[in-house]
């Protein structure tokens, strides 16, 4: 009896581990209204400078020019790299740093440092066509 009650124990703690651990990886990813203001949008335009496409989410940084001439860094979380593709974005060959593109984009609720900006790309456009990443 005592050996059937310790399997039972063993057997239901292996279970609750197993489900802590199939939600550990829901509870980390976060909700874009949690870092992103959705309920603005507005569009940037500048030149891509780095590309960090990689998973979960693929990080864009552009620098865009003012009309004062100062110029403004900003960091875009994307979708992920599989993400894109099902968007029709082929990023290895119709993306080009240096080049310069279009973003609609919500702004984060706050910024990492006064140097820089952080936004959430909804679409972007490129050679003139529209390619919608998410809409939130």
């Amino acid at each position: 009896m005592v050996k059937s009650n310790v399997k039972r124990i063993v057997i239901a703690s292996a279970a609750a581990l197993a489900l802590l651990m199939i939600g550990a990886p829901a509870r980390a990813h976060h909700s874009a209204n949690a870092e992103f203001d959705t309920q603005k949008e507005f569009t940037i335009t500048g030149t891509l400078t780095k590309l960090e496409n990689v998973n979960p989410h693929s990080w864009w940084y552009v620098d865009v020019k003012g009309a004062d001439g100062k110029v403004t860094s900003w960091k875009l979380e994307s979708l992920s790299p599989a993400g894109l593709i099902r968007q029709g974005l082929k990023v290895k060959t119709e993306l080009h740093i240096g080049d310069t593109y279009s973003y609609r984009i919500s702004p984060a609720w706050k910024d990492p440092d006064s140097s820089s900006k952080l936004g959430f790309m909804r679409s972007i456009t490129v050679n003139g066509k529209e390619y919608v990443v998410v809409e939130l």
